[in-house]
């Protein structure tokens, strides 16, 4: 299940494609999905899977909606520490806020310059968690707008993101 010191008035809203790419490590089984990304700042975030048709994830303020393979899931970050620092990472990647997630997670972070005059960004927690993101990846185009996001759980499960905005 998606920020930059940098970050540029053109991240504020954008729309566009994704790719996702759901790796399991000690299978190496791998799932692809996609559908359109529309995300309106500072907290709004909807991706709508056409394949598979129908499923969803959305981030509305607080709360995030989902309905992957048919099990819909509605959870208020307010009152769930674990799915708010989730929420966080994901917005925080789409806004170019990668120190911020770095602080939440208590995360080693790594910037690097990619082709293009964009960034690349790895981060890494310190510190194993029974759940959650042991680790992000995350690409920059030179106007600063996400074009790629790795979330690697601690479970073993490694989803790629890969977006093109219009």
């Amino acid at each position: 299940m998606l920020l930059l010191a940098g970050f540029t008035a053109g991240a504020q809203n954008f729309e566009g494609t994704f790719t996702q790419t759901k790796t399991l490590k000690v299978s190496k089984k791998t799932f692809k999905s996609e559908g359109t990304i529309s995300y309106t700042a500072p907290d709004q975030l909807a991706m709508l899977y056409t394949k598979p048709d129908g499923d969803f994830f959305i981030i509305d303020g607080p709360i995030v909606r989902m309905d992957l393979n048919h099990i819909a899931v509605e959870v208020n970050t307010d009152n769930n520490k674990a799915a708010r620092s989730q929420r966080n990472a994901i917005l925080y990647g789409v806004q170019g806020k990668y120190e911020q997630i770095a602080k939440e997670m208590d995360a080693d972070c790594t910037v690097t310059a990619a082709k293009g005059g964009g960034k690349h960004v790895v981060i890494k927690v310190r510190k194993t968690l029974p759940k959650g993101y042991s680790g992000m990846e995350l690409d920059y185009n030179k106007a600063g707008r996400i074009t790629r996001m790795v979330l690697e759980e601690f479970g073993g499960i490694s989803t790629e993101y890969l977006m093109n905005s219009k």
